[in-house]
C-alpha cells in the first residue's frame, strides 16, 4: 500500500535545515540552530519506521530492499559531494589537510564518520570548521540506525506490536539516560555517538508504531500540540548555545517539538501544517538533504583558504546562496533520477552492485590520497618544509616533554639541566599554564641549560593558572580547578622552586572568544562554588579576582612570580594563510592597537596584579607588535596556528625573556604557608583564604 504523502513532513525538513546552515554560517540569532539535526533524527525514525511497519504489517519485510531504498536515496548526492570536495581539497588544501579530508571521506563511504572524527579531534587539531567533511557525523549516525533497526524488526516481526513497542521504548530510555549521564561524563563521545542519539530516532519510531489516536484527537487539541511543537523547536534554535551540555535534556523540547508536529498533522490539517506545506517551504524541504550536505563543505573550504573560522558577512552569505543553488542543482540532477519509479523499478541486486562499486571507487581514491600524504608534491618543498616546521608541537619534538596533563602527585616533569624524568629533587623555577606554557617550553628549556638551571613543568590545556575557576566550555570532568590547587599545594610542600612563571591565553580568558564569533561562549570561566556564574558580563570580574589570588597566594609562599604576557591573536591559522598566500606581502596583519584593544583588560589585570604583590609582569604585545604584527622572521615562521608560536617562534622570541629571568639570583623560599597554618592551628582555613581570598567560607 502506498504512503499517504505528507507535505508537511518536508516543510519540517525545512525547519530543520535552515537553522543548521544559518548557525554554520555564523547568522547571528542561531546560537541552537544545531538542533536542527535532532529534528531531521525525528523525521529519519518517523519514516523509516512508517514503512518497515507497513511492510511487516502486510508481510512483506524485505531487508535487502530496504538497503537498496536507502543507497538510492542517500548514496548519489552524497558520493558527488565527496567526489567535488576531494577535487576542491587538490586546489586548495595543504599536503596534510588533504591527507586529513582523504582519510575522513574513508570514513564517511564506510558510514563510520563520527567514529572518525570522536578518535581524531582533540585540542590541537584542525579547528572543526575547517574540516569539510565533518558534518557526514549524522549521516553516520542514521545509516548506523538504518543497519540495525530493520534487523531488531525483523527478529521481532512475529511478536505483537505490543512486544515491539515495549522493547523500541525501554532501548529508546536507555539511550536517553545515556546521553543524560553521557553529555556531563564524556560530552564529546555523547555527542557523535550513535548510542545518545538512538532516542531522538526511537521518539520517531514510536510516534509511527503508536499513532496515539491521532484520529480521535479533537481539533482544538492537535492545534494546540502542533504550535507548542513550532515553538519548542524555535525556542531550542533562539535560547540553546554550544556552551550547553548537549544533546540529552537541552535536545528534549526540540525531539519533542517535531514529534508533536508530525503528531498533530497526522490527521488533518492545523495552521502550523498549513504553514509547513506552503511550496516554499516544502521546497527547501526537498532539497534539504542536498542543502545539508553541500554548505557544509563550501563554508569549511572557504575558511580553510581564509585560514579562519571567521567569515565577513557577506562572503558567509554568499556560500549559503551559492550552497542553495548547488543543492537545487544536486536535487534535480542526482537525487531525483535515482528515485523515479524507473530507477524504483530496478530490482534485484543492480542498484545495490553498483552502490558497492561507488562506494569502492571513493574509498580507493581516498586511500590513494592517504598513500601519496596529500600529494606533497603540488607545493614548492621549502614551503612544505617551513610549513611542517610551524606546525610541529613541541612536546612532540622531545621525550623529554611528555607532561601535559600529568597530574602533580605524579611527580613534575623537569626540563633544563639534570635529568628530565619525573622525580623528586630541587629545582630552581616552575613553568605553569595551559597551552601557551606548552609552546614556551623550547624557549624555557634552551634557557635553562646555558644557564645551569632546572625546571619543572605544570601543564594542563585550557586550562589558565589561576586558583578557584574551572573553564565553562570544558565541561565539568576537565578539572582545571582540581590540577591548579594541586599545583599550589605541591608548592607549599617544598622549599625549592624560587621563581614561578605563569603563561596562559590571558585574553581569551578575561574577554572569551572574539566578537565575530558569535556561536562561541563569551564567558570561559567559572567560580568554584558559584556555578551559576558563566554570564559574559561577569568573566571578567571572575578573571581578575583569580589573577589576584593566585599572586597573592604565590608570593605567600615567599617564592618570585613572573606573569608571561599574552600572544598576539592573528585571527586566522598563521601557517596555513603564508602556505597558500601567493603574495605573503599583501597579507592583512593586525597592528599594535588592535592587539592592545583585545588584550588590554587582561594585561591591566595582570600588571595590576604583580604592582600590588612586587611581582613581575613581561607584556609581549610590544614585543612582536611594533607597529605592524610579526608572523615570520628570516624565512621562519612564528607561529603553529593563530595564537600559539612555534618552536623558532617561542626560542626566537620568548627565550630572551627565560634568559633573563633565569640570570638572576634567586632566592629560595623562606616561608611555609602549611607550617605558619599549623603553627595558627588551623591549616585548613589557612590553606582557603590563600586559595580564595574573601568569601572562602562558601567554597568547598
Amino acid at each position: 500500500m502506498t504512503q499517504q504523502y505528507r507535505a508537511d513532513i518536508d516543510g519540517l525538513r525545512a525547519v530543520a535545515v535552515l537553522p543548521v546552515v544559518l548557525y554554520h554560517a555564523g547568522a547571528p540569532g542561531v546560537p541552537g540552530g544545531f538542533v536542527g539535526v535532532d529534528v531531521f533524527f525525528v523525521i529519519s525514525g518517523f519514516l523509516i519506521t512508517r514503512i518497515l511497519a507497513r511492510e511487516m504489517d502486510d508481510g512483506r519485510l524485505s531487508i535487502a530492499r530496504f538497503y537498496e531504498r536507502r543507497a538510492r536515496r542517500i548514496l548519489p548526492a552524497l558520493m558527488a559531494m565527496l567526489a567535488v570536495s576531494l577535487a576542491a581539497g587538490w586546489f586548495l588544501l595543504l599536503p596534510g589537510e588533504l591527507e586529513d579530508l582523504a582519510k575522513s571521506g574513508l570514513a564517511t563511504t564506510l558510514f563510520v564518520s563520527n567514529l572518525w572524527f570522536l578518535r581524531t579531534l582533540d585540542y590541537f587539531a584542525p579547528a572543526a570548521e575547517l574540516l569539510p567533511l565533518l558534518h557526514t557525523w549524522s549521516l553516520a549516525v542514521e545509516e548506523q540506525f538504518y543497519i540495525v533497526f530493520p534487523l531488531l524488526l525483523l527478529l521481532l516481526q512475529r511478536r505483537t506490536r505490543g512486544t515491539l513497542v515495549a522493547v523500541v521504548a525501554a532501548l529508546s530510555a536507555i539511550s536517553f539516560v545515556v546521553a543524560t549521564v553521557g553529555v556531563v561524563h564524556a560530552p564529546s563521545a555523547t555527542f557523535y555517538l550513535a548510542s545518545s542519539r538512538a532516542w531522538e530516532l526511537g521518539i520517531g519510531a514510536l510516534l509511527a508504531l503508536t499513532p496515539l489516536r491521532i484520529h480521535a484527537a479533537r481539533p482544538g487539541l492537535r492545534e494546540a500540540v502542533a504550535w507548542a511543537g513550532l515553538a519548542a523547536i524555535l525556542a531550542s534554535v533562539v535560547l540553546i548555545d554550544s556552551s550547553m551540555p548537549f544533546p540529552g535534556p537541552t535536545a528534549a523540547p526540540a525531539v519533542l517539538g517535531s514529534a508533536a508536529l508530525i503528531w498533530a498533522g497526522g490527521a488533518g490539517s492545523t495552521r502550523p501544517s498549513r504553514l509547513l506545506s506552503l511550496r516554499p517551504v516544502v521546497f527547501v524541504g526537498l532539497i534539504s538533504y542536498s542543502l545539508y550536505l553541500w554548505h557544509w563543505p563550501i563554508l569549511a573550504f572557504l575558511r580553510a583558504r581564509a585560514g579562519s573560522v571567521d567569515l565577513e558577512p557577506a562572503v558567509a552569505a554568499a556560500a549559503v546562496a551559492l550552497a542553495f543553488v548547488i543543492a537545487t542543482l544536486s536535487w534535480r540532477f542526482v537525487e531525483r533520477p535515482f528515485r523515479k519509479p524507473a530507477a524504483r523499478r530496478a530490482h534485484g541486486m543492480y542498484p545495490l552492485v553498483a552502490a558497492g562499486a561507488a562506494i569502492a571507487g571513493a574509498a580507493t581514491l581516498c586511500v590513494g590520497l592517504v598513500v601519496a600524504k596529500g600529494a606533497g608534491a603540488r607545493f614548492d618543498p621549502e614551503v612544505i618544509a617551513a610549513y611542517e616546521a610551524a606546525k610541529r608541537a613541541p612536546l612532540q619534538r622531545s621525550d623529554r616533554f611528555l607532561c601535559n596533563d600529568r597530574d602533580p602527585s605524579e611527580g613534575l616533569c623537569r626540563l633544563g639541566a639534570g635529568p628530565a624524568t619525573p622525580r623528586d629533587g630541587p629545582a630552581d623555577f616552575l613553568l605553569w599554564g595551559d597551552s601557551h606554557a606548552m609552546y614556551a617550553v623550547p624557549a624555557a628549556d634552551l634557557a635553562a641549560q646555558e644557564a645551569g638551571r632546572t625546571g619543572l613543568l605544570a601543564i594542563k590545556v585550557s586550562c589558565p593558572p589561576l586558583l578557584g575557576v574551572d573553564r565553562v566550555d570544558e565541561g565539568e570532568d576537565h578539572g582545571c580547578a582540581r590540577f591548579n590547587e594541586a599545583v599550589i599545594e605541591e608548592l607549599r610542600s617544598r622549599s625549592d622552586v624560587p621563581l614561578v612563571i605563569l603563561a596562559a591565553r590571558w585574553a581569551l580568558n578575561a574577554e572569551g572568544a572574539w566578537p565575530e564569533n558569535r556561536n562561541r561562549p563569551n564567558a570561559t570561566l567559572r567560580a568554584v562554588g558559584d556555578p551559576e556564574a558563566e554570564r559574559h558580563a561577569e568573566n571578567f570580574a571572575i578573571y581578575r579576582a583569580a589573577v589576584d589570588r593566585t599572586v597573592a597566594a604565590l608570593r605567600a609562599t615567599g617564592r618570585d612570580v613572573v606573569l608571561l604576557g599574552t600572544v598576539p591573536e592573528m585571527k586566522w591559522d598563521v601557517p596555513t594563510v603564508l602556505a597558500l598566500a601567493r603574495d605573503s606581502e599583501k597579507l592583512n596583519l593586525p597592528d599594535r592597537e588592535a592587539i592592545e584593544a583585545r588584550q588590554e583588560r587582561a594585561d591591566a589585570a595582570l600588571a595590576a596584579a604583580a604592582a600590588a604583590d612586587d611581582a613581575t609582569f613581561v607584556p609581549l604585545a610590544g614585543l612582536m607588535c611594533a607597529p605592524v604584527c610579526e608572523v615570520s622572521r628570516d624565512g621562519h615562521w612564528l607561529y603553529r596556528d593563530s595564537h600559539h608560536l612555534s618552536w623558532f617562534g617561542a626560542t626566537a622570541l620568548l627565550k630572551p625573556i627565560f634568559d633573563a629571568q633565569l640570570a638572576r639570583p634567586l632566592a629560595w623560599p623562606t616561608t611555609q604557608p602549611d607550617a605558619a597554618a599549623a603553627a595558627a592551628g588551623n591549616p585548613v582555613e589557612v590553606r582557603r583564604s590563600l586559595l580564595y581570598g574573601a568569601g572562602a567560607d562558601s567554597l568547598p
